[in-house]
């Protein structure tokens, strides 16, 4: 069985996150290598436009998910503040 990600780990990968955030994905129980995996695939399908690739565990897909609303708020964050610019 993988150990469960530390919140130090999790934070040395993400940088700058909401603490919210990282609870959420230690409540996964996700190891450090899952998450490294989520947000890798995540970075690829972002940057390169590649098809998701299969999760190898249920945690990865959860870790995955977490990081898309993580991207999804941040674009709509984008989005709301070039509007609010004069």
């Amino acid at each position: 069985m993988d150990i469960p990600a530390r919140a130090s780990e999790i934070e040395l990968l993400l940088g700058d996150v909401n603490p919210s955030i990282i609870a959420r994905i230690l409540e996964t129980g996700a190891s450090i290598a899952e998450v490294d995996e989520a947000l890798r695939a995540a970075e690829d399908e972002d940057a390169f436009g590649e098809q998701p690739r299969a999760p190898s565990t249920s945690r990865v897909a959860e870790v995955r998910a977490i990081l898309e609303e993580i991207a999804i708020d941040d674009a709509r964050q984008h989005d709301e503040d070039a509007v609010s610019r004069p």
